[in-house]
């Protein structure tokens, strides 16, 4: 009589095995898509400036390396502050939304939070065009038609996405 005292079954290490296997697999192919993938014409278009834009994305893009430096630096000090100043906007929008809110309801107020909203961003934005202005007239001739060449390229892209796209809106439309 022969004695077959089996091993007990390790079916539980094969299964370990295969979720490994898997999940590998789905680690490999999820980063070699990325990598080998190109972006799709929105992801593009979304980091793409809209329209005509001075931003130090675009200084960079139309400058050479050895200005890229001082473009950095330049945004790194025209940058401090703002969160303060955002944090002041997210505060004149919540008193829009407590305006927008408020039972019974004064269309005069929201109007008034409305405008210091509008007047707080503007004032942001024109302390960023200075910021940008004081930039720009350090640099030669040559270097400021450079960026404005490249922010007139990005306009007329731009102009030219719209209207195509509203064209094949139009079309959809008539079909």
């Amino acid at each position: 009589m022969t004695d077959t005292a089996s091993a007990p079954r390790r079916s539980w290490l094969k299964l370990a095995f295969l979720a490994s296997l898997a999940v590998n697999l789905f680690l490999v192919g999820l980063i070699g898509g990325q990598v080998l993938s190109e972006p799709d014409d929105t992801v593009k278009r979304a980091k793409a400036s809209r329209g005509y834009s001075l931003h130090p994305r675009v200084m960079m893009e139309a400058l050479p390396a050895t200005r890229h430096d001082d473009i950095r630096a330049y945004w790194a000090e025209a940058r401090k502050g703002m969160g303060q100043e955002w944090r002041k906007i997210n505060t004149i929008r919540r008193e829009v939304d407590a305006a927008l809110r408020a039972d019974p309801f004064d269309a005069m107020a929201l109007r008034d939070a409305q405008q210091r909203e509008v007047d707080a961003r503007a004032a942001l934005r024109m302390r960023q065009n200075d910021d940008i202005a004081d930039f720009l007239a350090t640099l030669t001739e040559d270097e400021r038609k450079a960026v404005a060449d490249l922010a007139l390229a990005r306009l007329e892209e731009q102009t030219a996405y719209w209207r195509e796209r509203a064209r094949k809106r139009r079309e959809a439309e008539k079909q």
